[in-house]
């Protein structure tokens, strides 16, 4: 009986996981929750995060506090996105409409703020697949360190030869570009072509996409290969693999 409960948990978290906001509800309707999911959880995007566990430095135990002899959890995280495939794009623009009230103004004023967001949301991604990623931790000095790492290591014009896209064909393939903003948000792209000896590297009957990359060791957490993977039947919309 025990494991039939599990089954059917685990068969219910599997349909509600195929039927996100992304595919429910049109994407100008989505909550601010419904985005965060999509941009962090969703068949287009994945968190990774590494931690390691430290004594506090604390002298004395007090109510509430941690004292000699405690344990803290530091960490670095990864949020590793496919910003070419639509939904990620529509998440990121209904985030900055929710920001800005965009439920709460006139039909006029929504079709002036909608026409800026054309660009974005039209572009065609014919010829790359772009790979946002956004880096944090919970150590303020670990968040510089990263910083530093992505924003200063590789020279202007160099790409990662450790980062790696793979295909669903067993394929290993490196970035064109590294797009890295220094002194700006905790994030960065990688450029990977998507046509491979002339054609889509995606086809509706693959399997999985991975992405690959290495973070630096930051104080006490160590260097690590970062790996997220995506199911390709999970990626369709419409009919079509959106990556």
């Amino acid at each position: 009986m025990r494991r039939l409960w599990f089954l059917v948990v685990a068969v219910l978290a599997v349909a509600g996981y195929a039927q996100g906001p992304w595919a429910k509800k049109d994407w100008k309707q989505w909550s601010n929750e419904d985005c965060k999911r999509i941009l962090e959880e969703s068949p287009w995007a994945s968190r990774w995060s590494r931690s390691d566990i430290k004594m506090a430095n604390v002298a004395t135990r007090t109510s509430g506090t941690q004292g000699v002899g405690s344990e803290a959890e530091t960490g670095v995280f990864y949020v590793v996105q496919l910003r070419s495939a639509l939904p990620i794009r529509q998440a990121v623009v209904r985030q900055a409409l929710i920001a800005n009230k965009f439920d709460r103004l006139d039909a006029k004023q929504q079709e002036s703020m909608l026409k800026q967001t054309e660009d974005f949301l039209d572009r065609k991604y014919d010829d790359v697949i772009v790979v946002h990623v956004i880096y944090g931790s919970n150590v303020q000095e670990y968040n510089r360190d990263l910083a530093a790492f992505w924003q200063t290591h590789y020279p202007e014009g160099a790409v990662p030869q450790e980062a790696l896209l793979h295909g669903p064909k067993g394929q290993k393939i490196t970035p064109t570009r590294l797009l890295s903003p220094r002194g700006g948000a905790q994030e960065f792209e990688l450029i990977f072509p998507r046509l491979v000896e002339g054609e889509p590297l995606l086809g509706p009957h693959d399997k999985t996409l991975g992405v690959e990359f290495a973070s630096p060791a930051v104080g006490s957490v160590s260097a690590a290969r970062v790996f997220v993977e995506f199911k390709v039947d999970k990626m369709v919309v419409n009919g079509q693999v959106a990556y």
